[in-house]
């Protein structure tokens, strides 16, 4: 099988946002939820609280003021794994485990802000990103006469990880972040690697979250921005395959 193409991609999480301005309207805001109540049901709002404080001329003691707005929404699909993060400046399409492949998760994204489109007008697009969060889930052997799991070594999976002196003769927890530039979309991509909690027994999880944003320099019709997401897609696979082993690549082709 092909690099890239996996019997059980380890993605976890995907997204798509699309940021533009001027911002929407509330009412705008509300009447996409309704829209799509029939595939997504639950609509949870979020809010944003700030706190005003008056000092009064006379010296007396400061009056704080709270004041809430409406943030957002967060939209979830019947089946709860095709999610919709929407705010007054942002529309994000998420799909949780598990993935359905990009040609699926473009049409709902594509669906989705043709729609926000419709109800709100045009808006110009001022950022693009994708965002694939992977988790390697790598079996170890249980644990010793002391409870203590058999450590791995990360690199045989991931060819990513911090520099530690030979003092410390095993790591059995790290975390890396860096953003680097993507000449091929003119962009930059967040990585962020860590080891984290596997969900399985005997197991140990790496995390791979790659984040490719554009900001500079966008397409503003459809058809552009679409074949623009496409390079990202293409760009996000040359990045994980990048930092992935062989020896990952077999745990992602089991059946």
């Amino acid at each position: 099988m092909p690099p890239g193409q996996y019997a059980r991609p380890p993605i976890t999480e995907a997204v798509i946002e699309l940021r533009f301005d001027p911002a929407i309207s509330r009412d705008a805001l509300a009447k996409f939820v309704r829209d799509v109540q029939g595939q997504y049901p639950t609509a949870e709002q979020s809010y944003e609280v700030t706190v005003e404080l008056k000092v009064p001329a006379s010296g007396g003691e400061p009056i704080a003021t709270p004041k809430m707005e409406l943030a957002g929404y967060k939209i979830t699909g019947r089946d709860e794994i095709d999610l919709i993060l929407l705010a007054a400046d942002r529309l994000a399409t998420v799909r949780l485990a598990p993935y359905c492949g990009w040609e699926q998760f473009l049409e709902i994204t594509q669906n989705n802000y043709s729609l926000l489109r419709k109800i709100s007008g045009y808006r110009k697009i001022v950022r693009v990103a994708t965002r694939y969060v992977n988790r390697i889930d790598i079996p170890v052997s249980g644990p010793d006469s002391i409870g203590t799991s058999k450590p791995i070594n990360t690199t045989e999976y991931l060819l990513l990880e911090p520099q530690i002196p030979n003092i410390i003769p095993n790591v059995s927890s790290f975390m890396s972040r860096f953003v680097g530039s993507v000449p091929e979309i003119d962009g930059k991509v967040l990585v962020n690697a860590a080891i984290v909690p596997s969900p399985l027994i005997d197991h140990v999880s790496l995390l791979l979250d790659i984040d490719l944003f554009k900001d500079q320099n966008l397409p503003q019709k459809d058809n552009e921005m679409w074949d623009l997401l496409a390079t990202f897609r293409n760009q996000k696979n040359v990045l994980f395959e990048a930092f992935v082993t062989d020896k990952a690549r077999e745990l992602f082709d089991r059946d």
